[in-house]
């Protein structure tokens, strides 16, 4: 392409390029190449018009959503509407259900369950699970945990794991009482993934810090007795991605 300067032309009107301006010949082929080049490329490209209109749809849905504005006229964070909740079921009804596998579980018959709020608690006597000062499995009690794991592995609750102790000063292979409210609490969650339950469970050692929230009108063996137990707390799923 030459360009076309009439300042520079002739008497016959014909152009002519400055002789110190030769690189204007070579830009001008150039920018006819890529012209031809981009051309050709979108005459090869075929635009998927399925895509395309769910693409532009799901931009048009997300700009359209309301923003909620505080007091302050801030914005607050959209709902995401891609997260799946996963509801664990009702708590009371939940209790129920364990109440009636008490009767054919020994561990449930012997425990004590509860609601505390937003969670529900089994409290499970240390004494039928474990060999005394101990964070073994007494052979009953590993059985009738694996039981009640079962029960436990078909719902979508969290769960958390309590161990106790009483509050006598401990004389084995374990430095403290906390040691071996841990390490009871330990086993269990580690019982509780063994039979099927494969969510992760947290575990806590309290040693005998509740003790004194039992009933002072107990016999003491009973409240010593209800210190070693190991609490199984199922709470709402709040939700998982």
């Amino acid at each position: 392409m030459i360009p076309f300067d009439p300042m520079a032309a002739g008497d016959g009107g014909e152009a002519h390029v400055d002789a110190d301006k030769p690189w204007l010949i070579t830009l001008g082929d150039l920018l006819c190449l890529l012209l031809t080049f981009f051309a050709l490329l979108f005459s090869m490209s075929a635009v998927e018009t399925g895509k395309w209109k769910a693409l532009t749809h799901a931009f048009t849905r997300q700009a359209e959503q309301p923003l909620a504005s505080d007091a302050a006229g801030e914005s607050a964070p959209r709902d995401m509407g891609g997260i799946q909740v996963e509801p664990g079921l009702d708590l009371g009804y939940l209790g129920t259900v364990l109440e009636a596998q008490g009767k054919s579980n020994m561990l449930l018959r012997n425990a004590v369950i509860y609601l505390a709020g937003e969670r529900l608690v089994l409290s499970l006597p240390g004494d039928l699970l474990f060999a005394p000062g101990s964070a073994a499995f007494e052979s009953k009690g590993a059985a009738a945990l694996f039981d009640l794991a079962g029960v436990l592995r078909n719902i979508a609750n969290e769960i958390e794991v309590v161990g106790h102790t009483d509050p006598t000063p401990i004389a084995n292979t374990y430095p403290s009482n906390w040691d071996l409210s841990l390490a009871r609490a330990v086993a269990v969650a580690g019982e509780l993934n063994r039979a099927g339950f494969t969510r992760d469970i947290a575990a806590f050692g309290v040693a005998d810090a509740h003790f004194s929230e039992l009933p002072e009108t107990l016999p003491r063996p009973r409240r010593l007795a209800l210190a070693r137990r190991v609490d199984i707390v199922l709470t709402p799923r709040e939700g998982a991605f």
